[in-house]
């Protein structure tokens, strides 16, 4: 089973990752509909997401039942600095960020998988359901870069 979710990870990367470098530059930076984020938004978005999914599993793997923080995606935009960021960048550090956590991942003892943190939120979740969560998040912003 866990297996089969860090292989759905790595897929839904190679497949984002290759819509969104897809993308024209003169439509990159529109919003396809009105009020909603730019491709470049969501692509921004990953990476920067990513970056704590990454975090949390490390933790995980790292300390006894860490506390999860949750991240609020709605002052990414302003916070960090969106308009001005590079595509080009961010696509890169999904790939990176993908292929560093494979990496590690693919060497996780059965057991581990049910290491736990604590999400202030959520609850007790496992590293297992923590990667199911992480997969979910692209696939659904995948759907959104398509539309």
């Amino acid at each position: 089973m866990t297996k089969e979710i860090l292989r759905q990870f790595e897929a839904a990367t190679k497949e984002f990752c290759g819509y969104a470098r897809a993308i024209s530059p003169d439509t990159v930076n529109t919003s396809p509909k009105e009020g909603e984020w730019s491709h470049a938004y969501v692509i921004h978005h990953m990476a920067d997401s990513d970056a704590h999914f990454a975090v949390r599993l490390l933790n995980m793997l790292s300390v006894d039942s860490p506390a999860i923080v949750p991240f609020d995606e709605e002052i990414f935009p302003t916070a960090l600095h969106y308009p001005g960021r590079s595509v080009d960048l961010s696509i890169a550090a999904i790939e990176a960020s993908c292929a560093h956590m494979v990496d590690i991942l693919k060497q996780v003892a059965p057991q581990d998988w049910n290491r736990t943190g604590i999400h202030a939120e959520r609850g007790k979740l496992t590293l297992s359901e923590i990667l199911e969560l992480t997969t979910n998040h692209r696939v659904g912003h995948l759907d959104q870069l398509k539309q």
